[in-house]
C-alpha cells in the first residue's frame, strides 16, 4: 500500500460540519476526521479497489487550503473523535434507513429533539472505490425530508449499525478486507425489521483485533528501544510495558 501521508485542511462546507479536517492518505485507504467538534464530529474512510497514483498532494485536496502534518497529530484527532463517538447514547429518538434508487448509497439516520442532534452513517459502493462516513450535527433541520423518503428503523438496529461502523473505523489496516462484509451486513440490517441474531463482521474479530494491536504496540516499543537513546527510567518503563503486553496476549490466547 505504500507509505501514508498526513494533511491538515482548512475547509467549511454549507453545513459547517466539515471545517478544519485531518487526512491520512495512502494508495488504498484514505481516512479523514474533523478537528473542531463544537458543530459536530465526523470520520470518513475511502477504500480504493486499485492502487492510486503516488502524488505529493492527492487530487481531492488540490483546491483546499492544505498543509502537511505528522502522523502523531492526525492520530491525536482521530482517536479523540473515535472516543467521543463511542460515548454517544441513543434514547427516545427517531431512526430511519434510506436506500438510493441506484443501489449505491445506504444511509442510516437518528434524530433527537432535546437537545437537537442528528447522527448519520453513509455508505457508498462504486465500481472503483467504497466510502463509509459517520457524522453528527447539532440540528434536526433535515428530519422531515429524511422521514418522508426513508423507512423507519428501531433504536436497537440503529445502535447495532453504529457499533459495527465504529468497529470498522477502529482498525484501518483491516478496512479493505472488511468493507464488502460491512456493506452486506448493514444492508441486511436496514432491510429487515430485526435480525435473527447479533451480527459480527466475523467471529474472530474482537480476539484478533485486540491481539494484533497489542503485538503491533510491542513491535513499536522494540524499534524505539533499538533506535532511540531514551533515559534509563523511560527504557525501564517501555520494557515493563512489553512484559505487560506479553501477559495480556497470553491471557487472550488461553481464554480464546
Amino acid at each position: 500500500m505504500g507509505e501514508y501521508k498526513y494533511f491538515y485542511v482548512d475547509r467549511t462546507d454549507h453545513r459547517s460540519i466539515f471545517s478544519s479536517a485531518m487526512w491520512k492518505v495512502g494508495s488504498i485507504v484514505c481516512l479523514g476526521t474533523s478537528v473542531n467538534s463544537s458543530s459536530g464530529l465526523w470520520m470518513t474512510a475511502n477504500i480504493s479497489f486499485e492502487d492510486a497514483t503516488e502524488e505529493d498532494i492527492p487530487m481531492f485536496l488540490r483546491d483546499e487550503n492544505v498543509r502537511k502534518c505528522t502522523r502523531e497529530y492526525f492520530n491525536k484527532h482521530y482517536n479523540k473523535n473515535f472516543e467521543a463517538l463511542q460515548k454517544l447514547r441513543f434514547h427516545d429518538g427517531e431512526y430511519y434507513v434510506e436506500h438510493s434508487s441506484s443501489g449505491r448509497f445506504l444511509t442510516f439516520h437518528a434524530f433527537f429533539r432535546q437537545p437537537s442532534r442528528h447522527y448519520a452513517i453513509e455508505l457508498e459502493q462504486n465500481v472503483d472505490y467504497a466510502e463509509i462516513r459517520i457524522f453528527t450535527e447539532n440540528t434536526i433541520v433535515y428530519r422531515r425530508g429524511v422521514a418522508n423518503r426513508s423507512r423507519d428503523l428501531s433504536e436497537g438496529i440503529f445502535s447495532q449499525v453504529f457499533k459495527l461502523v465504529l468497529e470498522f473505523f477502529y482498525d484501518g489496516s483491516a478496512m479493505p478486507a472488511n468493507q464488502a462484509k460491512l456493506w452486506e451486513t448493514l444492508d441486511a440490517l436496514g432491510g429487515s425489521a430485526a435480525p435473527d441474531e447479533p451480527v459480527l463482521i466475523n467471529d474472530e474479530y474482537y480476539y484478533l483485533r485486540a491481539r494484533e494491536l497489542m503485538l503491533k504496540r510491542k513491535e513499536e516499543i522494540k524499534l524505539r528501544l533499538l533506535e532511540l537513546d531514551d533515559i534509563p527510567s523511560k527504557r525501564r518503563e517501555l520494557r515493563a510495558e512489553m512484559k505487560g503486553i506479553d501477559y495480556c496476549v497470553s491471557i487472550l490466547d488461553k481464554n480464546h
